[in-house]
């Protein structure tokens, strides 16, 4: 077999993933048949629970056609907890979604038209130590630590519970293969065993001195009905280059294992829960997380190495990185990974039919392929030039045939869609739309106000893996409207090589809503100013500018002559509205500022236009108009309109250019915009 991290930039957020759930994604089309395994699992949702209290819902697909189209949303982050989420567990037969927190809160979602509620709560007071659904998704198995059980309905429906008399915690509790027995783990190695009515079986002690961590089978979680067509069926299969068949088979064992992690590291392999020549997995790790992939053929056990405390106190603070360990259905070593985690993993979880394991540690989530078959030349060749680039803009540097830099490109396909924005290329992630046009959402917080920067400040986080990740930074510059500047986030001094100072547009017109503007222009409009603009203010002031792309060579060449004059001419010219006034301004105060775009407004708070002061933008971003009856008489209107905005060459200047005619004062509708109703 042969196992790798996933290139790319770290997925990560502002809070600590603490639990994994993958469930696959059934498409619309299959959603009343049986559907085929291997469709199934090419797509999916990844489940993931942190430490402020929110459930992340993410879209993950392990097939690498780009073509292929993503839903319209492809992150959900579900509020409802109040605490940290220490469990997520889905349910794939009802397509639900159980959560639970650390004060014992537990939730059960369901998707509905696209959007997500909470179907059940059942909140007793006490802590979740472990919860399971049964293998045909209609009983769900409660335990808490101090020692109340419970099995009820997927419909919420109590069976029976019982209150087990211990001295220690119970810390797990799953299913039989056939949903006849429940089997219970302590924090002292007992077993505890009950029948599927609530009548207790059988107490069996494994180990005197060490706690049971969890328990699992090689058995899949599931039992999802497969449709009798082959592998070969799906639009995506190629022929295996190397070993005999590309996808891993199930393992026949005449009785499926159980699987018992322990506090040492330590890992029994058991036919039964009165095995008494168990099989033992001496992982020489500690922090352990265990979990069988699908088909039962491949365990994972993940966890930090353990040192000698000499070798730990010569090596002083040395970083040492997780490792993940692979073992075969009869306990034997296949296979070690070191992984890049300089941390304890939390939580691991298999997915896309056991070709994906997803790694949780700390805010971090970590993505390993893994090749159950002897690894082809093909595919080593692949992960170690890819590890050898910094990204796949670099494939075409290589000197290799076109079908070898495809390949090669493959290796450069997240899985998690859609993937993080990077740091190093923020700027064209905010200003272009995403590859495949999905809607990224996101969620707005206010921050301290900073006297020396003026008004208070704002920014933009995008809502990811649960968390939220900072995108862009804003302030409001006026104090008497709405408006504000968006800050450019370029890591560097350099401007973008796609759009030249000889594509700025010489006429820059104002989107002053009225003439009466609380925000100042630069230095150089200070002998133009009127009394009333050259007051003193204590708020920094921001010219109202408006770059409008040319469309034709005539004013290509006028542009050109201008921009290389100090100074632009002024000229006034009227637009459909008399306090719509034409202004030019030098093009080294838009390099020089480090904003990305401008929001103005009217007085009453109604209209808002976007102006894009960066020199790769378009001057014109959009418009949002605001409706509203005095007496609410009639539903609320908004009406926006968002160019689409394209990274582009010199092809830029025979696109349309929006007309901010159509926003003058005097106007009440935009032609041909959407218009959303509350």
């Amino acid at each position: 077999m042969y196992a790798a991290v996933e290139h790319g930039p770290v997925l990560c957020s502002d809070s600590n993933i603490l639990c994994l759930s993958w469930k696959g994604r059934v498409p619309k089309s299959e959603k009343e048949k049986p559907v085929c395994r291997r469709r199934y699992y090419e797509e999916g949702w990844l489940a993931t629970g942190n430490g402020r209290g929110v459930v992340g819902v993410t879209f993950t697909s392990s097939h690498c056609r780009r073509d292929r189209n993503t839903p319209q949303r492809t992150n959900f982050n579900l509020r409802g907890h109040n605490s940290e989420v220490v469990l997520v567990r889905w349910n794939e037969p009802f397509q639900k979604l159980a959560t639970c927190d650390a004060d014992g809160g537990i939730f059960v979602w369901i998707q509905y038209e696209r959007r997500w509620s909470v179907e059940l709560v059942n909140d007793r007071g006490a802590q979740v130590s472990d919860f399971t659904w049964s293998h045909d998704g209609t009983q769900a198995l409660i335990s808490y630590r101090d020692g109340f059980v419970l099995v009820g309905s997927v419909s919420g429906q109590r069976h029976w519970s019982s209150e087990i008399n211990l001295e220690s915690q119970i810390t797990c509790g799953i299913w039989t293969p056939d949903d006849q027995q429940v089997l219970f783990g302590t924090a002292d190695g007992q077993v505890i065993v009950m029948d599927c009515h609530g009548r207790m079986l059988a107490h069996v002690l494994l180990h005197e001195s060490d706690g049971i961590l969890s328990m699992s089978w090689n058995y899949p979680s599931f039992l999802v009905e497969d449709s009798s067509e082959s592998d070969t069926d799906s639009d995506d299969y190629s022929p295996p280059q190397d070993g005999p068949a590309a996808y891993p088979v199930p393992v026949q064992n005449t009785k499926p294992l159980l699987t018992v992690g322990f506090t040492s590291g330590d890992i029994s392999l058991m036919n039964s829960y009165d095995d008494l020549s168990p099989v033992i997995i001496r992982s020489g790790l500690k922090d352990v997380v265990v979990q069988w992939c699908t088909q039962g053929d491949l365990l994972a056990v993940a966890g930090m190495e353990k040192l000698n405390p000499l070798v730990e106190l010569g090596s002083g603070s040395m970083l040492k990185s997780a490792l993940i360990k692979f073992y075969n259905s009869r306990g034997e070593h296949v296979y070690t990974l070191e992984t890049p985690v300089q941390r304890s993993i939390i939580s691991i979880c298999w997915g896309h039919r056991d070709s994906r394991l997803f790694l949780a540690s700390g805010p971090a989530l970590y993505v390993v392929r893994v090749e159950h078959r002897i690894s082809s030349l093909q595919l080593l060749c692949q992960h170690t030039i890819a590890s050898c680039l910094r990204d796949d803009r670099e494939i075409g540097k290589l000197i290799l045939p076109p079908r070898l830099c495809s390949y090669l490109t493959t290796a450069f396909i997240t899985t998690i869609k859609p993937p993080i924005p990077d740091p190093n290329n923020m700027r064209d992630f905010v200003s272009y739309p995403t590859a495949g046009n999905e809607g990224l959402h996101c969620t707005m917080k206010r921050t301290e106000d900073d006297p020396e920067v003026g008004g208070p400040c704002y920014t933009l986080y995008l809502e990811y893996l649960g968390g939220l990740v900072p995108i862009l930074k804003g302030r409001r510059i006026s104090k008497l409207r709405p408006e504000f500047v968006i800050m450019d986030p370029k890591t560097d001094g350099k401007m973008d090589e796609i759009y030249g100072s000889s594509l700025i547009s010489t006429v820059i017109d104002s989107c002053n809503c009225s003439d009466s503007s609380d925000i100042e222009l630069s230095d150089d409009w200070a002998a133009k100013k009127s009394p009333k603009l050259t007051r003193d203010s204590k708020s920094p002031k921001l010219p109202r500018i408006n770059m409008e792309a040319r469309k034709s060579p005539k004013l290509s060449r006028a542009a050109q002559e201008i921009s290389r004059s100090p100074r632009l001419p002024i000229r006034k010219t009227s637009i459909g509205s008399p306090s719509l006034t034409r202004r030019e301004f030098p093009l080294e105060d838009i390099t020089q500022q480090n904003y990305l775009a401008q929001v103005t407004s009217n007085i009453w708070g109604t209209k808002f236009k976007i102006v894009g002061l960066a020199a790769f933008l378009p001057a014109n971003l959009g418009a949002v108009i605001y409706k509203t009856s005095l007496l609410h008489l009639q539903p609320r209107q908004m009406t926006i309109y968002l160019p689409e905005v394209r990274k582009i060459s010199l092809d830029y200047i025979n696109l349309p250019v929006f007309n901010p005619n159509v926003f003058s004062e005097d106007e009440d509708d935009l032609p041909g915009n959407a218009v959303w109703k509350d």
